[in-house]
């Protein structure tokens, strides 16, 4: 398909070209498209868009047999390639605007270079090196790049988390001048190649102690998981329309421990495949679970227990691991969380709820209560600064709590799941029979 004087077919905005089964090639020239989708031409071996000057967004999906692609739009922002099996070479010198780019299941793409560009979103499966320096990433998850060797991701000063946890091929690591403090090289070989030399470096898997936050959003999960790790890394802003990562996670290190905190996705993303997705990254985690928290903040809804009930299911019918001895409920925006005989009303309040709570509340390890009111408040007056002042002590009270907690509850004991190859076809059996009435939340 050429299409050489586009102004005439007025060619404009937005363009999808979907399925066509039997289009070799696409050339499109002098037109004012911004926005193009290209999916499903399952025979497409070319693209040339060198002449889309106003392209801003380009999606490229389901190509399997794509070899060529050419694009050098200046305004272009936004770059998502998928399922192009074929692809093996892409040129991002010409994209100077470029700040979105997602590559993903492209096998024969391995390597990639995105280095000096204005990046603050990076997605990438499969590669074997990475060249992403000088960037504006704030985090890097390579967890869908286990046969990675070879990483550089220098001179990236916004770089807070990178995650290589299961990246046991990895013998090149260059991370100089970025805020990096703790990183997971635990499953990589002891001889790897690191830069700089004094960073706080993990090599042992059994000493991290993984924490799993689940819950519905709105419930102060996001807000937890940084009272806990003392950050604002899992702040809601900071989550980006990943259609593959649906976790965040984030090691920090208290009184000597390692642990890592990981915020699954909330109930509304909780389809079989984003599900099965977050259930994949726990399998990540080869040491194990030390603690699971589930997140309320007030009564259990119908959902919650309809949530709960599956997460349950899926370990102990799959797994036989009996998970609830290593569950708490974490009942945040308890203003009376000081008060343990109001901490004891409300925890004997919800074993005298229905069955079905009461049932919950009893058979998990214990209920934790917690209040971490918001220090994000525009300050006018000195009113405002004395209540953001009150709230930091009532964050530093609650943090106070969750780490003693966990400091006991994860001392030597964790469930160990088993090989995700061993379990997968079970997982998405389970998740496809049980997720039918499951409404999505937010």
């Amino acid at each position: 398909m050429d299409i050489i004087e586009g102004e005439k077919l007025k060619l404009k905005g937005p363009l999808k070209i979907k399925d066509f089964m039997k289009l070799k090639s696409i050339s499109l020239e002098k037109c004012e498209l911004t926005s193009l989708e290209i999916s499903g031409c399952s025979q497409l071996i070319k693209i040339d868009l060198s002449e889309l000057f106003k392209l801003t967004s380009l999606s490229i999906t389901k190509c399997s047999e794509l070899i060529t692609l050419n694009c050098s739009s200046n305004e272009l922002t936004s770059l998502e390639i998928s399922n192009c099996y074929h692809l093996n070479k892409i040129d991002l010198s010409k994209l100077p605007k470029l700040t979105n780019l997602s590559v993903t299941e492209c096998q024969k793409l391995t390597k990639l270079d995105c280095s000096n560009s204005k990046l603050t979103e990076l997605e990438v499966s499969d590669l074997i090196e990475l060249n992403c320096s000088n960037t504006s990433i704030e985090e890097l998850n390579l967890n869908f790049c286990p046969n990675i060797k070879k990483l550089i991701c220098s001179n990236n000063e916004k770089l807070i988390n990178l995650d290589v946890s299961i990246c046991s091929q990895l013998d090149f690591l260059d991370c100089t001048s970025s805020k990096l403090t703790i990183l997971d090289l635990s499953i990589c070989s002891k001889s790897i190649m690191v830069k700089p030399p004094n960073m706080d470096i993990i090599q042992e898997k059994e000493k991290i102690k993984n924490i799993v936050i689940v819950g519905c959003t709105d419930v102060g999960k996001s807000t937890l998981a940084n009272i806990i790790t003392g950050s604002d890394y899992f702040s809601k802003s900071a989550y980006t329309a990943s259609k593959t990562i649906n976790f965040k996670k984030k090691h920090f290190k208290w009184n000597g421990k390692y642990f890592c905190i990981v915020d699954a996705i909330g109930p509304k993303l909780t389809t079989g495949n984003t599900l099965l997705k977050s259930v994949e990254e726990i399998f990540s985690m080869l040491e194990g679970i030390s603690q699971i928290l589930f997140v309320i903040d007030g009564r259990f809804t119908t959902e919650e227990i309809k949530i709960f009930n599956l997460l349950k299911g899926l370990i102990i019918n799959i797994f036989e691991i009996n998970i609830l001895e290593y569950v708490t409920i974490v009942r945040t925006k308890f203003s009376n969380f000081k008060k343990k005989k109001e901490c004891e009303a409300d925890k004997n309040q919800l074993h005298n709820e229905n069955e079905s709570i009461s049932e919950i509340v009893k058979s998990c390890r214990d209920v934790i209560h917690v209040d971490n009111p918001s220090v994000n408040i525009q300050i006018t007056d000195d009113d405002d600064q004395y209540t953001v002042n009150i709230n930091k002590k009532i964050r530093e009270r609650s943090r106070k709590i969750m780490l003693d907690y966990l400091d006991e509850a994860c001392q030597v004991d964790y469930f160990k799941l088993k090989s995700w190859d061993e379990t997968h076809k079970l997982v998405a059996e389970y998740i496809e029979s049980n997720c039918k009435n499951l409404s999505e939340l937010e």
